[in-house]
């Protein structure tokens, strides 16, 4: 095989992989090979999907297309593209900000640094909401980050509005711009409000409240996936009163902004919160209150009406 001169930066670690992909006649299935390698030594999960994603938006190309020409030889440009983005998902940056963007609910979504990535999970949340709505329903996106869950619950439902509400202008630039993307801005408001501190302006009582708030006790951030540490906001994942800071402060709200029998839907981190969330969201002011599973059948989303006491 034919090499291009190989620059001296060889021995450092990570060596073969700038090798591998300074060779002129590798085809796309050695890469792909290489490059997965190469992740799964740098701890990345799911190494070979990573090394196909990355590939194929490349190439411009479906991830399982690849392999209809893996024969297929890459040029001098595309070789270095991939080989920086493949470096930057070996130093762990998530492949969603090297790509860009995610896809939720079957529509493109765009990620930066400035909001928690999309999970495939806060699906459930949507489909949980669909299940309650009606027409003209007016639901309140709390925190609403990239704007997902307002967007697809929008895109999906011609006939509500929504209020979305972040706490950081750069987040809601993200939000707005997913929203313009999606052609469904003309049916969601957003604005810059510290629900912790404020209440949202407009628009309410609400037929229903969304949120998939910050949830991580500060004593649990070591613990968190590198990627998700390092990357995602703070104030996106961490939250006081270990864990359950936004929680109390909806229990205090939400007579304020739900009408007498519209419904609440949070998401929350999983099975050690379960107790603690059903103490604070009870009766008198609360009805019907359900935890309901994600698709790893973990408790995932808690769920309930608000009835005047």
């Amino acid at each position: 095989m034919a090499y291009l001169d190989p620059p001296s930066a060889f021995a450092t670690p990570g060596a073969m992989l700038t090798l591998y992909l300074y060779m002129n006649t590798w085809r796309i299935l050695d890469l792909i090979q290489s490059s997965t390698e190469y992740l799964r030594k740098k701890g990345v999960p799911d190494p070979r999907l990573d090394a196909e994603y990355l590939l194929g938006h490349i190439l411009e190309k479906k991830r399982l297309d690849l392999y209809m020409v893996f024969d297929q030889p890459l040029g001098e440009d595309e070789l270095s593209r991939y080989r920086e983005f493949i470096k930057r998902r070996g130093r762990r940056e998530p492949l969603q900000h090297i790509l860009g963007h995610t896809e939720f609910m079957g529509l493109m979504i765009k990620t930066t640094s400035a909001a928690l990535i999309p999970r495939p999970e806060t699906e459930v949340l949507v489909e949980l909401a669909e299940q309650h709505l009606e027409d003209e329903a007016r639901i309140l996106d709390i925190g609403t980050g990239t704007g997902c869950i307002a967007v697809a619950l929008a895109k999906r439902n011609p006939g509500i509005r929504l209020q979305a509400l972040d706490i950081n202008t750069d987040t809601l630039a993200l939000a707005v711009q997913n929203a313009e993307q999606n052609a469904v801005s003309d049916r969601i408001r957003f604005f810059e409000c510290d629900i912790l501190q404020s209440l949202p302006e407009n628009e309410t009582p609400f037929d229903l409240v969304v949120s998939n708030p910050p949830y991580i006790a500060i004593h649990e951030r070591d613990n968190l996936q590198q990627e998700v540490r390092d990357h995602d906001p703070d104030t996106a994942l961490i939250a006081a009163d270990d864990g359950f800071q936004f929680y109390n402060r909806f229990n205090v709200i939400l007579p304020g902004i739900l009408k007498p029998g519209g419904r609440f839907i949070f998401e929350f981190g999983g099975a050690h919160q379960v107790d603690t969330l059903q103490s604070i969201f009870k009766a008198p002011n609360y009805d019907q209150i359900d935890i309901i599973h994600d698709y790893n059948q973990a408790p995932r989303f808690i769920t309930g009406l608000y009835r005047k006491g």
